[in-house]
């Protein structure tokens, strides 16, 4: 019959599983939010609800841990490290993995209150989450340094450090091939021109009789001045208007990808649909607002031109300012 220990250990092995594939698909996730062969969307859906997997089996893990009372673990070891009255340090690794998951989790629930950069730098924990995990399992196992299980965890290391490589492999793969391009032709000397004949005397024409000249439109001057404010070109807030989110509610279906590629202008409400910023998209934004807007699964995400600035140039023209 199975025991509280037996299913901790059994969550605990699940739980290194799952988060070795969650550090896998941290590291192959490029800068555009990608895995190799799957889209925006299908890449970061899978490394969430890997994640959510992984938290959930360890929850189960410290769970059965403390409610055994043979493991010799406590409350207060499961969030504090080095605590425990039984094998501490091992007990204690295990203790600091999972104070840096919740750090990940509480961050990335205030995400938008603390910016982006600060919660990518704290995003990076996860990736000393995993050895923490591993060397935990091994030295609280003894089963874990022998037979399958010793391959198994060999075989997460293996696994993160081809992902790894594959990682930084990748600009050596994306750099382009240096062509030679074709050699040009020497240059020819240029043949001695012939010498030009002399030019015949030109003869005096008759003087022409000018014509009476007509009498000019009385809509000639409005039409060329027209035509010149037509001509002239648009002054650059005219060309580059304001651009603003839209999003069509008819076509949303709430997948939440939109939140995760642009948190500090959309939000998800109580639903999980999105909630956007008002005003127009700052500067340093717009490239991510285009990236979020093609990557909407629904292409319910629009980014649009409010016309701002062709207004004030209008205004401008009509007031007589350059």
């Amino acid at each position: 019959m199975p025991t509280l220990g037996t299913a901790s250990q059994i969550t605990g092995l699940i739980s290194l599983v799952l988060l070795t594939a969650v550090v896998m698909l941290g590291i192959l996730v490029n800068r555009q939010g990608r895995l190799p062969g799957l889209s925006a969307f299908a890449g970061l859906s899978l490394h969430r609800f890997t994640s959510l997997l992984a938290v959930g089996f360890l929850a189960l893990h410290i769970l059965t841990a403390v409610a055994e009372p043979l493991a010799g673990v406590g409350l207060a070891a499961a969030i504090i490290p080095f605590v425990a009255a039984d094998k501490p340090f091992w007990l204690g690794l295990g203790t600091v993995s999972f104070d840096l998951m919740a750090a990940l989790i509480v961050t990335s629930l205030l995400r938008r209150h603390i910016g982006r950069r600060c919660w990518r730098a704290v995003h990076w924990l996860a990736y000393a989450c995993w050895p923490a995990a591993l060397a935990h399992s091994i030295g609280s196992n003894p089963d874990m340094r022998s037979g399958r299980l010793l391959d198994l965890a060999v075989a997460c290391i293996v696994a993160v450090l081809a992902a790894a490589g594959w990682r930084l492999a990748g600009p050596v793969r994306a750099r382009p091939r240096a062509r030679l391009g074709p050699v040009p032709a020497a240059a020819e000397p240029a043949a001695d021109p012939e010498p030009a004949a002399d030019p015949e005397p030109a003869v005096p024409e008759p003087m022409a009789v000018p014509e009476p000249m007509a009498a000019p439109e009385p809509m000639a001057a409005p039409r060329a001045a027209a035509a010149e404010l037509t001509a002239a070109p648009e002054p650059a807030a005219a060309r580059n208007p304001a651009q603003q989110l839209r999003v069509n509610p008819i076509a949303c279906t709430g997948h939440g990808l939109c939140a995760e590629l642009l948190p500090e202008l959309v939000t998800l409400d109580e639903w999980g649909y999105p909630l956007l910023a008002g005003g127009p998209v700052p500067a340093q934004l717009t490239r991510r607002a285009r990236h979020a807007v093609t990557n909407c699964p629904a292409l319910a995400l629009l980014l649009v031109s409010d016309g701002t600035g062709r207004l004030a140039a209008a205004r401008g023209q009509r007031r007589g300012q350059p």
